[in-house]
């Protein structure tokens, strides 16, 4: 067993070389330090465990707390390491890694174990308090990677009970009642079990309960985003304020015509969701269980919806919901057709809902009176398809997500659907505000295809801007839209590449050249002088996530999940949304400026 520094002892200081330059121990006097080691750079678990610290590095430090990383490998391999983190998934590495290629640190710490290897540091966290106190101590095997929301928990209850003089029981999260230190004298005892009832919830004289929720001084470290550990009052509707979106209000821009609105963000998922993160997301939506001409419904892969309701455990607040049909999915127009038909529908849905324990469904009738996808279409679908919807509340009753997916050009509006009569009926209406040129071919096909405004390389007619403008106009209120986003790019009617594949063979790569279009506010692609591939990227989608917020919009969403497997796009859409400041911040740092949103484009219907 290594030698362990004591546990309320000052941290062993400390000068090192890392990949930040030099640091000394005592430079982060004041400040709370997350040390912890690993066993080796380009190791399959460390990689794993770098890119979660990376990704939770904003919540280290609204706790006032500073990761340093280390391993006894040289720097040159922790730099090269590093860099092939970000080359993979886009993730810059945002604080040092010790070089302790001579185990100095290693040794001084107790973090090599003989037994295990003499070679390489184990896999230790050393949580050390602003007055360099060393408070916590953690070993995990090799084999088995650290738990991020566990070493935030850890600090949340060891700055709680410095900040109030109390003490956390198992299993306590912010939020959470606390416990009263144990009185000391006979005195304290008497006076404790004096106040019991005004100011504790006492099971004995040494174990009191503080409610937190009473509590004046409410620590300013709590966390404030929608973490997927850190979601403690749970949700009655997604479209109420609680005090968990108030809070996080601070951090975003806040509209004084919808101050409590809180615009949601979530994606479909077409496939397997191992990559979705439920930190970055409100709801997420399965894409897509079938329906047959008689109106009944099948899941072709209940295993990827299931694997989707686990995400339920880890944050309890997840919606999620299941997308009915999709492109060329044939039975909407029988299934709408006569009230026996409407009903019988509504009853599947019903039962896909409670056999599943969903929280809503997503009706995606591509489109209503529309054969164009090769489905049967009808002159009355358009007043069907609103009956259809009014089945659905009626059967699922009023606590139940229903929202349609469709789009905002003039056509869908005259043809498809009576906007302002499904709007009282649904939760939401999920525009589809790309795909603007899937079916151009030549150079109609080198345009935006999600622009957000026109410019001379959209199609005339055709912005995010203008489909939103035209289904208010049309009756339905703007908390109720929501803006879709695409995560992949596209050139035409045939030509499109997840935005995994963009990142590692397009973008600025193999004769592709970056471009951003100040006008529509979207990126491009140009390759030898020609306009060659439409897409949308973390600045887009922030100036995307502004509109929402300044137009009053219901939310923000991406097809698909699937196209972002390192979650870049994903983490932008939320980030835009409820920490707008900061992240706008971040962005300016990459891209040298952020374009401003054109003056006069708020919408007024609300």
């Amino acid at each position: 067993m290594p030698c362990l520094p004591n546990l309320g002892s000052k941290a062993p200081d400390f000068t090192v070389n890392t990949t930040f330059g030099p640091i000394n121990l005592s430079d982060y006097c004041g400040k709370w330090v997350v040390l912890f080691s690993h066993p080796g750079d380009f190791t399959p678990v460390c990689t794993t465990e770098f890119i979660c610290f990376a990704k939770y590095y904003n919540e280290f430090k609204k706790r006032n707390t500073q990761l340093i990383g280390l391993s006894v490998d040289s720097n040159a391999s922790h730099l090269a390491w590093v860099y092939n983190i970000c080359q993979l998934t886009g993730i810059e590495i945002p604080f040092p890694i010790i070089d302790d290629s001579n185990k100095t640190i290693a040794k001084l710490y107790g973090m090599i174990s003989k037994d295990m290897s003499e070679t390489s540091t184990v896999r230790a966290v050393y949580i050390i308090d602003d007055k360099q106190i060393l408070r916590t101590i953690l070993y995990y095997p090799m084999t088995t990677g650290r738990n991020i929301f566990e070493i935030l928990r850890i600090i949340d209850a060891l700055q709680k009970s410095d900040c109030d003089n109390v003490v956390t029981p198992a299993n306590w999260l912010p939020g959470n009642s606390v416990i009263a230190k144990p009185p000391k004298t006979y005195k304290e005892l008497k006076n404790t079990m004096k106040n019991c009832d005004k100011k504790y919830s006492c099971l004995d004289w040494y174990l009191c309960f503080i409610n937190q929720e009473n509590r004046q001084n409410m620590p300013e470290y709590i966390d404030k985003s929608n973490d997927a550990k850190y979601i403690y009052p749970k949700q009655k509707s997604i479209n109420k304020p609680n005090s968990k979106r108030n809070e996080i209000q601070k951090y975003k821009t806040v509209n004084p015509n919808c101050p409590n609105l809180n615009p949601i963000v979530f994606q479909y998922v077409l496939g397997n969701p191992e990559n979705l993160d439920p930190t970055y997301l409100d709801a997420a939506i399965y894409a897509f269980v079938e329906i047959d001409d008689d109106g009944n419904l099948s899941v072709p892969s209940p295993r990827y919806l299931n694997q989707m309701l686990a995400l339920k455990d880890v944050k309890p607040s997840l919606k999620i919901i299941a997308a009915i049909g999709g492109w060329g999915a044939d039975g909407f127009s029988d299934a709408a057709l006569t009230p026996t038909s409407r009903y019988n529908f509504a009853r599947n849905v019903n039962q896909l809902v409670n056999d599943y324990g969903l929280d809503g469904i997503d009706i995606d009738w591509e489109y209503p009176g529309s054969g164009a996808s090769g489905i049967k279409a009808r002159p009355e679908d358009k007043e069907n398809f609103t009956l259809l919807l009014t089945a659905l509340r009626d059967v699922l009753g009023e606590d139940k997500w229903i929202s349609v997916a469709g789009t905002g050009d003039t056509g869908y509006i005259n043809r498809s659907a009576e906007i302002d009569k499904i709007a009282p009926i649904i939760t939401y209406f999920n525009l589809m505000s790309y795909d603007f040129t899937a079916g151009e071919t030549g150079d109609r096909g080198k345009k935006h295809q999600a622009n957000l405004f026109d410019s001379n390389l959209s199609l005339s007619g055709y912005s995010v801007d203008s489909m939103v403008t035209n289904l208010i106009n049309a009756g339905m209120p703007s908390r109720k839209i929501n803006l879709g986003v695409p995560f992949y790019g596209r050139l035409g009617a045939t030509n499109t590449k997840s935005y995994d594949e963009l990142r590692a063979n397009y973008i600025n790569k193999n004769g592709y050249t970056y471009n951003f279009d100040n006008k529509a506010l979207v990126p491009y692609l140009v390759k030898d002088g020609d306009f060659a591939m439409s897409f949308d990227n973390d600045l887009s989608i922030f100036l995307k996530a502004k509109y929402v917020l300044q137009n009053c919009l219901g939310g923000i969403f991406s097809w698909t999940s699937t196209y972002d497997q390192a979650n870049i796009l994903g983490r932008a859409m939320y980030l835009a949304i409820n920490d707008t400041n900061n992240f706008e911040d971040e962005l300016a740092d990459i891209y040298g400026s952020v374009p401003d949103l054109p003056e006069g484009n708020v919408q007024k219907n609300i």
